[in-house]
């Protein structure tokens, strides 16, 4: 340890170059030193929770997890992952289980929590509990066993909560036993990491997530040879993957807004490690395309100040800090740890060309379509079926929704039905999805090949057409291509669907609504929302309202109305016009 260390104190690293390399962790203890009476509370109530071992983590509701923590169990199945060398361990089992549980709860976003509570309380009970839990999952977790080495990604975050949280309390942690049990894990965590890359020609949030989560490491054992190399590998990495998993227009190639959350929040994090750690190295064009990252997250949140769901959202963070245990919808909080005091200006109207998403804004108005890649280099890992769909909200009340993910590999068929064609706002042909989702709960083949024909931003509104492929594969093959106008005077939006097939299919429009009353006639649906009315209305449709669900976090689900419209194409160039008014 003395030789990881470069001879430095273990203490005086964490309050120097771990804290100038993680300067989220800097401005949050300033914060804490200034709180008030009623957020100390909200604070201290949150460390007891993790005192008392409750956690509610990623759907599971407030659980109290006993005494003695099971780190390998799902607490909400019940199922254990067996303690087994990795090679042996499986991902998920023939039942309800999610390795995401055991996985979330070791990432040990809560010990900042822990440590913060003892700065700001000065009592010794938090203290004793970071080091009791600190203890407990290194001698229930020997390296290389068990679901919670299963994956390097989980490893990097996790080692960086932990210099997190021990950054905050260094000063008290020093004299204690489990100090340096604590700071060897740290170090056999950053070989590990080294040394179990997921590394692939194509790459994604994983493999940055093993980089970023690095660089505090590194940063605790830079005075060594050994840290000095973490650092300098992680730095040229960081720089790589900028170019690689960010689009020049600043979106993360995965095509999950909520994944370019977790992305952004990486590379943020990680650019402050590497301008701490070694000034000057990284080119202005890698500040400049994260520039560009954040600006995306300006101009895709909604006026309630909750982001789209659209693409995967598994409620994944870096380091929450103070945030832990937030809505996961909103994105804000990346504007704050980038250091600026509140969000650049909104645009009227922004087109993603690269990443696939146009956003208009016209009055009280808010719309945002979909038209690009599955993402991955068209492996589509956490893509869904949503070419052409589009969410709209009026003011700070949201109308049509992307429904959002809910489960991964604890509910295949759920999984599939959140990322299917009928789950979003968009035409559905002949009962066919847009692109197979038979293959693989993480791929999604890209055979839609959208194209953006028309972006037409205007003073009073916007116009948006796109084209998709996904319908070619039926016999015979249909076209779609979607017009959207927006009118913010007029608060309509006007939707004008085009097939092009040589025989009759069946059509079949989704619009999943945001919570609310709804109902259908012939030729028109209306939904009640709280202070407004949407009406959907078109000619020659059958319309229904259908029993359908809406995520707004991992592993939660709540019942939503779904209107559907549906009839029976013609063959030839099939035009349909819809129109979505907004009333108060």
């Amino acid at each position: 340890m003395r030789a990881a260390l470069g001879g430095q104190s273990a203490a005086e690293q964490l309050r120097g170059p771990v804290l100038e390399a993680i300067p989220t962790v800097s401005a949050w203890e300033r914060e804490l030193a200034a709180l008030d009476v009623e957020a100390a509370r909200r604070l201290i109530a949150r460390a007891d929770a993790v005192r008392a071992h409750r956690f509610d983590l990623l759907g599971s509701g407030p659980t109290d997890l006993g005494v003695e923590i099971d780190w390998q169990r799902d607490f909400k199945s019940g199922r254990s992952w067996p303690l087994e060398h990795i090679s042996r361990v499986p991902i998920s089992f023939a039942d309800a289980s999610d390795i995401k549980v055991p996985w979330e709860l070791s990432r040990f976003q809560h010990a900042p929590v822990l440590a913060a509570a003892w700065r700001v309380s000065g009592q010794r009970a938090y203290l004793d509990e970071l080091g009791a839990q600190l203890t407990h999952w290194i001698d229930h977790n020997p390296v290389e066993f068990g679901a919670n080495w299963l994956v390097t990604m989980d490893v990097a975050i996790r080692a960086a909560n932990w210099v997190a949280a021990l950054s905050l309390c260094a000063e008290g942690a020093a004299g204690e036993p489990w100090f340096e049990r604590a700071l060897s894990s740290l170090l056999l965590h950053g070989r590990f990491i080294r040394s179990h890359l997921e590394h692939a020609d194509v790459r994604g949030n994983h493999y940055l997530s093993d980089v970023v989560g690095l660089l505090p490491v590194a940063a605790l054992f830079s005075a060594s040879r050994e840290g000095g190399r973490w650092v300098d590998w992680a730095v040229r990495e960081l720089v790589t993957e900028m170019e690689h998993q960010v689009r020049p227009d600043g979106c993360d190639h995965e095509a999950s807004i909520s994944y370019h959350r977790l992305v952004c929040e990486e590379f943020v994090c990680g650019t402050q490690a590497a301008e701490a750690l070694t000034p000057g190295r990284l080119p202005p064009s890698h500040h400049e395309r994260l520039e560009r990252m954040l600006h995306f997250v300006t101009d895709y949140t909604r006026p309630d100040g909750l982001a789209p769901q659209i693409g995967d959202a598994d409620d994944g963070r870096f380091l929450p800090l103070g945030d832990y245990g937030s809505d996961p919808r909103s994105h804000l909080h990346l504007h704050r740890q980038a250091g600026a005091s509140k969000p650049s200006r909104v645009a009227r109207h922004a087109a993603y060309r690269a990443g696939g998403y146009y956003v208009m804004r016209s009055g009280e108005l808010y719309a945002i379509v979909r038209c690009g890649d599955t993402g991955l280099g068209g492996r589509g890992g956490h893509s869904h079926n949503d070419q052409l769909s589009f969410e709209l909200a009026s003011g700070r009340e949201p109308l049509v929704i992307d429904p959002g993910a809910y489960l991964y590999t604890a509910d295949p068929a759920a999984r599939n039905e959140f990322r299917s064609t009928a789950f979003h706002s968009t035409l559905r042909i002949g009962g066919a999805e847009q692109n197979d989702l038979d293959r693989d709960l993480f791929a999604l083949p890209d055979r839609t090949r959208a194209e953006a024909l028309q972006w037409l931003p205007r003073a009073a509104g916007a116009t948006f057409v796109g084209r998709h492929h996904g319908f070619e594969a039926l016999d015979p093959p249909a076209l779609h291509t979607r017009r959207f106008e927006l009118d913010g005077t007029r608060t309509t939006l006007t939707i004008v669907d085009t097939v092009e097939t040589a025989a009759e299919h069946d059509l079949e429009w989704t619009f999943p609504l945001a919570p609310c009353r709804a109902r259908a006639d012939r030729g028109m649906a209306q939904a009640e929302f709280e202070t407004s009315r949407l009406l959907v209305e078109a000619k020659g449709l059958d319309f229904t309202v259908e029993r359908g669900w809406y995520s707004p976090s991992y592993g939660v689900r709540v019942r939503t109305p779904f209107i559907k419209a549906r009839r029976r194409a013609r063959a030839g160039v099939d035009v349909t016009e819809l129109r979505l008014r907004l009333e108060h």
